[in-house]
């Protein structure tokens, strides 16, 4: 068994390590572009070819952009088209302003491990790829002006694909490749295993198998190479060279990608030889709560859920049973049955607290001045009595003294927040010295979103509260916002739909987090600080959204900034059938608390810098 093991490992790295040869495909692969959208080749098996050259700042050769641009003009809805940055230049702005300096209007994937250089066989800044993305055989490589028009033809006409290969005498792009060329699992693989993988990928884990021997790598290596080369792996991945550095990030760095793609590559060697295997010897904490062991553990009674079938939303209260106030450092949600838990929206609720979303949306209007909410009432009852949608989006973001948080559940200045749920983001922790209050009699409300598996399950969620000292009062409190777009609408079978949400920050204030929130058709999210002078900054970049894995991503430093402060994040949804994930891409959507439905909201904490409070 363990030799017929090798033999089919071994006659598969014999492809994998292969380059782009004649007669070879490519494999698939996923970059971020330099205006912070990723794409995916998969995504692009709807056109009949793919094109791509290579770009440098001062170094991409005149022919070969004059030929791309020939090529966009003829062929631009047949034909996928990409300039690709091989690893030679990282700074987006200076990219995107050298495309509008030369008026160039194509997309530049940033090779930033030229790891996609490689495999494509580009080693010329006058040599372009010419593939079929429905099967990533190559038809041609060489300069553009040469032969790719012809190809890009051959293609189109549905002729049978032989590759054409001419030699380029642009200069020669400079490759890394040599300083991986004696990689040692021990140590520069299992590392980076351990560092970035094994959490999940181990015995009692939430990913689907274990990662926790050198054979066991060995066997997923080729499937390693495809989620690092796709970036499906690690999950909840950031751009993370623009914006602010996040502490929570979940990104390979470029040597960790070059060095495990090229370990495979190279046939996964592996070099124990009789030693201690480092994946072996790892422990993990035992139990379900990544925090330790919670202060208080609430019981969220159980709910079966049905094996098929579209269940409604469930409002369940729990009483905590406090006799006293408590300060709150932290909360962390342990899913009973992660396979059907959609969501919970989780909300503290005070003794005497007890209005309905509508009354409090009211009460947020005629708390305007008397003229103005007197022209939104109306504006809003006229909506309503004609049978429309009234402009909830609009009167939020023309009235920024209403405040959207307090509206889905916020309270005074105070009370603590517990964690909700979503993949992926179930913990919530304060840094020290910051907390909340939960005054005695509270009770927490959860809004439990389930959708079926095809198969019936029990879920008995559980909420774990961990407390300050008795008698400690933390010094500051953490607040923030919610941003909601309800107003959506998604054209049947749009690729790229994009929408703008604006979230205020009324007083001065240190940002600690964001997280975006869409569902199955979310593409990508991205936010930025627009300062009340009108400067703006980028903050966070979302490039390839996942509905799977959302996460708060916290900023390693908190950025402190100015009352008056917009967050502007802007996204996109893919709506066509190029998305795996869409329940339905023949469908106009709109806002909907159903997966299959959309959203589009903006979650963040932010800590302002004079704060109020009985402390």
């Amino acid at each position: 068994m363990t030799r017929l093991l090798h033999f089919i490992l071994s006659c598969t790295f014999a492809v994998l390590s292969a380059g782009a040869l004649a007669g070879e495909r490519v494999g698939d692969f996923a970059l971020i572009d330099h205006a912070g959208a990723q794409h995916h080749m998969a995504w692009y098996d709807d056109h009949q070819a793919v094109v791509i050259a290579p770009f440098g700042l001062s170094t991409t050769d005149a022919d070969t952009l004059s030929a791309m641009t020939a090529l966009q003009a003829r062929y631009q809805d047949q034909v996928a088209l990409f300039l690709l940055n091989p690893g030679l230049d990282s700074d987006r702005d200076a990219v995107a302003a050298e495309l509008a300096a030369n008026h160039i209007e194509l997309p530049v994937l940033m090779d930033d491990t030229h790891l996609v250089t490689e495999m494509l066989g580009i080693g010329r800044m006058d040599e372009v790829v010419v593939y079929d993305p429905t099967s990533f055989e190559i038809a041609y490589r060489g300069p553009a002006q040469s032969g790719a028009e012809d190809a890009v033809e051959a293609l189109l006409a549905g002729s049978d694909v032989e590759l054409v290969s001419i030699a380029g005498t642009g200069s020669a792009i400079p490759s890394n490749e040599s300083e991986h060329s004696e990689l040692s699992y021990v140590n520069d693989i299992a590392p980076i295993i351990a560092e970035n993988c094994a959490q999940c990928h181990r015995e009692g884990g939430i990913a689907p198998f274990a990662m926790d021997s050198s054979l066991a790598v060995q066997g997923w290596s080729p499937m390693i190479r495809e989620v690092v080369m796709t970036k499906r792996m690690p999950p909840g991945q950031i751009d993370n060279k623009v914006g602010h550095k996040i502490k929570n990030e979940m990104n390979l760095t470029d040597s960790e990608m070059q060095k495990l793609v090229r370990w495979v590559s190279a046939g996964a060697p592996v070099d124990v030889n009789g030693g201690t295997d480092p994946l072996s010897t790892l422990v993990w904490p035992e139990g379900k709560w990544s925090l330790g062991e919670p202060d208080m553990i609430v019981k969220i009674p159980a709910t079966t859920v049905p094996a098929t079938g579209v269940v409604d939303y469930k409002d369940i209260v729990v009483d905590l049973g406090l006799e006293e106030d408590r300060w709150v450092r932290g909360s962390e949600v342990a899913p009973g049955a992660p396979e059907v838990l959609h969501h919970i929206i989780t909300t503290v609720v005070p003794p005497g607290a007890g209005d309905d979303p509508q009354a409090m949306f009211l009460k947020a209007i005629n708390s305007l001045p008397e003229e103005r909410a007197a022209a939104i009432r109306a504006e809003i009852f006229a909506a309503v009595a004609s049978g429309q949608q009234p402009p909830i989006d609009r009167i939020f973001q023309e009235n920024p003294e209403i405040d959207v948080g307090a509206l889905l559940g916020g309270g005074g200045p105070d009370q603590a927040s517990v964690a909700g749920y979503a993949p992926g983001n179930n913990i919530s922790l304060n840094p020290e010295g910051v907390g909340g209050k939960l005054v005695a009699g509270t009770k927490l409300s959860f809004q439990m979103h389930y959708t079926t598996s095809g198969k019936e399950m029990t879920d008995e969620t559980e909420v774990g509260i961990y407390f300050y000292p008795e008698g400690y009062v933390p010094e500051e409190r953490m607040g923030g916002g919610v941003g909601n777009a309800f107003s959506i609408s998604i054209p049947a079978g749009a690729k790229d739909h994009e929408m703008e949400l604006v979230t205020y920050i009324r007083e001065e204030s240190d940002i600690h987090s964001l997280m975006p929130h869409m569902h199955f058709r979310g593409k990508r999210m991205k936010f930025k600080a627009v300062y009340p002078d009108g400067s703006e900054e980028m903050l966070l970049s979302v490039p390839a959204y996942s509905f799977n894995w959302q996460l708060a991503h916290e900023l390693e430093s908190p950025l402190r900034v100015p009352a008056g402060t917009k967050i502007v994040a802007t996204g996109a949804f893919d709506n066509s059938a190029q998305n795996s994930f869409n329940p339905d891409p023949g469908i106009e959507v709109n806002w909907g608390e159903q997966s299959w439905e959309e959203m589009f909201m903006g979650f963040y904490t932010w800590k302002e810098v004079n704060q109020g409070g009985d402390d």
